[in-house]
C-alpha cells in the first residue's frame, strides 16, 4: 500500500500522465505541420526533357533520364562542380564523399560522388551526386547533367512524343526496380523465356544482352549481321555490339522489335547466340574472363520508342504505361 493506504499505482499516476504528455507533444506538433500536396504529373518533351534544381542557391537544369539509376550525374565543365569539389558547403557542413561502384559488363567503374540535398519543386531530395569524366548521352543544350527517374518527387512522369490517336493502344505493366537500379518490367516470350525490359528514350538505339538476344533470336528467327562496332552503354563505358536481325518481329509490350544491337560478351550466361553471317562465332559469347551470369536485359531506345505516343511511370501503384501503335 502507498501513502494514506492508497495502492502504489496511485502514486505513479501523475508521472505516467506527464510521460504521456511528453510523448504526445511531438506527435501533435508533427500532426499540425502542413503536408505538402502531391505534385502534378511531370510532362517531358524529347526536345527538352529538363527540370530545374536548386542547390545552395545555384539553379541547375538536369535532364530526366527515364531509364536512369537513382543518381545525379553532373557534366564535366558545369559551374556547380566547383562547389561540389569544395570540402565545406555554404552552410558550414562538411562534404560527404564516396565512390559509386558500378559494373558495366566486364568493366568495373568507381565514380566519385558526394551526398547532397537538392531542392526539386520545393521538396528536399537526398541524392548521390556523381562527377563522371564523360557526360551522359542524349542531353539537350543547356543541360548541366542528368537525374534518374527514381529520385524525382513526382508520383507520375510522362514522356510524350506526340498526341495519341485511335490507332494507338494503351498497355500497362507492373514496374519494379531491376538489377541495374532502373525502373523496368518483365515481359514473357513464347517458350517460357522472360525479358527484363527498360525504357531508355535518351539512347539512340536499342541494346540487348547476349542472353536476351538469344531468346529474341529463338522467338523471331534471328541472325547476327554486319560488323562489330563499339557503342556507349553507361557511365562512359563502351562495349562491342553487333546487329541482330529478326525474320519475324517480336512484340515487346506493344513495341514491334525487328532489330536490336547485341552486347556480344557481357551477360552471356549459358546462352548461345545465333549463327552470324561472317563466321565470327568466337566473338559472340565468351571473352578472356569467361561467361558471366545470365541476364536477359533489353534497353529499348529511341529507335523503337519514338514511334509511340508516350511512355509513363506511376509510383502508386508502381507501373509503366506505353501508348504505341497497335501491332498487326
Amino acid at each position: 500500500m502507498g501513502p494514506a493506504g492508497l495502492p502504489r499505482w496511485h502514486c505513479c499516476l501523475p508521472l505516467a500522465l506527464a510521460a504521456g504528455l511528453l510523448f504526445a507533444a511531438p506527435a501533435a506538433e508533427a500532426a499540425r505541420k502542413p503536408v505538402a500536396p502531391p505534385l502534378p504529373p511531370l510532362e517531358l518533351s524529347p526536345a527538352a526533357p529538363l527540370i530545374d534544381i536548386e542547390f545552395y542557391g545555384q539553379r541547375l537544369r538536369l535532364t530526366v533520364d527515364f531509364g536512369g539509376d537513382d543518381v545525379v550525374q553532373i557534366n564535366p565543365g558545369a559551374a556547380v562542380r566547383a562547389l561540389l569539389a569544395a570540402d565545406v558547403r555554404p552552410d558550414g557542413s562538411s562534404a560527404q564523399r564516396g565512390q559509386y561502384r558500378v559494373a558495366v559488363g566486364q568493366s568495373t567503374l568507381a565514380i566519385p560522388f558526394t551526398r547532397e540535398t537538392l531542392d526539386i519543386a520545393d521538396r528536399p531530395v537526398q541524392a548521390r551526386v556523381l562527377l563522371p569524366l564523360v557526360a551522359p548521352p542524349g542531353q539537350p543544350t543547356g543541360s548541366d547533367g542528368s537525374i534518374g527517374l527514381p529520385l524525382l518527387p513526382h508520383d507520375a512522369v510522362r514522356w510524350r512524343w506526340r498526341a495519341s490517336n485511335p490507332r494507338d493502344q494503351r498497355l500497362t505493366v507492373p514496374a519494379r526496380i531491376g538489377r541495374s537500379d532502373a525502373w523496368g518490367f518483365d515481359w514473357p516470350l513464347a517458350g517460357g523465356e522472360r525479358l527484363d525490359v527498360e525504357l531508355h528514350p535518351l539512347r539512340p538505339m536499342t541494346v540487348a544482352s547476349a542472353a536476351a538476344a538469344s531468346a529474341l533470336a529463338k522467338a523471331g528467327d534471328g541472325r547476327l549481321i554486319g560488323p562489330v562496332v563499339r557503342v556507349p552503354i553507361s557511365f562512359g563505358a563502351v562495349r562491342p555490339v553487333r546487329q541482330l536481325q529478326l525474320a519475324r518481329p517480336v512484340n515487346l509490350a506493344g513495341v514491334p522489335v525487328s532489330s536490336v544491337m547485341v552486347r556480344l560478351f557481357d551477360w552471356a550466361g549459358r546462352s548461345q547466340l545465333p549463327p552470324d553471317a561472317d563466321a565470327d562465332s568466337a566473338l559472340t559469347v565468351t571473352s578472356s574472363r569467361g561467361r558471366q551470369d545470365r541476364w536477359t536485359n533489353v534497353k529499348l531506345g529511341a529507335d523503337l520508342l519514338a514511334g509511340c505516343a508516350s511512355i509513363s511511370w506511376h509510383r502508386r501503384p508502381a507501373e509503366l504505361v506505353l501508348e504505341c501503335p497497335a501491332t498487326p
